[in-house]
This record gives C-alpha cells, structure tokens and sequence, in this order.
C-alpha cells in the first residue's frame, strides 16, 4: 500500500508519500491547487490511503484550524470517495522537525522553510510505524 500524508495550512500545504515504505517528500503545493495536485499524485503514485494531519490544541482553546481542517477532510472524502482517509493527532510535529533541522546546523532561514516539509514526513512515519506493528 501507498499513502499520502498533508500538513495543510491556509496558503501552502505539504505533501509526503511513501512507496514500499519509504517516505518521500514534495515541494509545498499552494492550498487553490492542492485537490488538482492530489488528484495527479494519487495517480502517479498509485496511492491507496490518505493521512492528513488534525490540528489539536494542546488546550483544546482554539479549533479554527481544527475546525478548517475538518471540512477540507469531508470535501476529500466526497472528491476521493474510493480512498480512506484517515485523520492523526499532529501536535508537536512542528517542534520535532525544528530540533531535527537545528541539530543538523541548519540556519534559521531553511529551518523555516523546511519544517513543514520535515514535519509531513513525520506525520506518515508515525502513521506508518503504527501500521507495521
């Protein structure tokens, strides 16, 4: 099975997949063309499931983002109607994948630019470790 993770943000959104189980991940997709986008790598990377990243509040005070996601997911689920999607809780990515760029003396500027791209790869490594077990 392949599946293809999304950390989806208002402007840009980022993408990873894995093939056989090695995870990939792809330059940021601008949020207007992220459904033509999925719709073309679900195709070409054969993608059978997909994980999309939940927003929690570590204190449940603010869900407009929560709430944003939620209805992104019901309009994939009604354009992708034969793939599962399936949502995971993805506080602290974000934190993770800023000490991952730091430890590896990346400066300020790539961290910032990289993090969401770090942060996708680690939302489907955990969903996939998960799977394995």
């Amino acid at each position: 099975m392949n599946y293809l993770s999304i950390d989806l943000w208002d402007k840009r959104c980022w993408i990873a997949y894995s093939n056989m189980w090695i995870i990939f991940t792809l330059p940021f997709v601008e949020r207007f063309k992220l459904v033509w986008e999925l719709k073309k790598i679900i195709i070409e990377k054969n993608i059978s499931e997909i994980v999309i990243w939940m927003p929690f509040d570590l204190y449940w005070k603010d869900l407009r983002q929560l709430d944003k996601t939620k209805k992104f997911v019901l309009k994939l689920k009604q354009i992708f109607k034969n793939i599962e999607i399936i949502e995971v809780d993805e506080r602290f990515t974000t934190f993770e994948s800023i000490n991952i760029l730091t430890e590896l003396w990346w400066n300020k500027k790539d961290i910032l630019e990289k993090k969401d791209s770090i942060s996708a790869y680690l939302i489907l490594e955990r969903f996939l470790s998960q799977v394995n077990t």
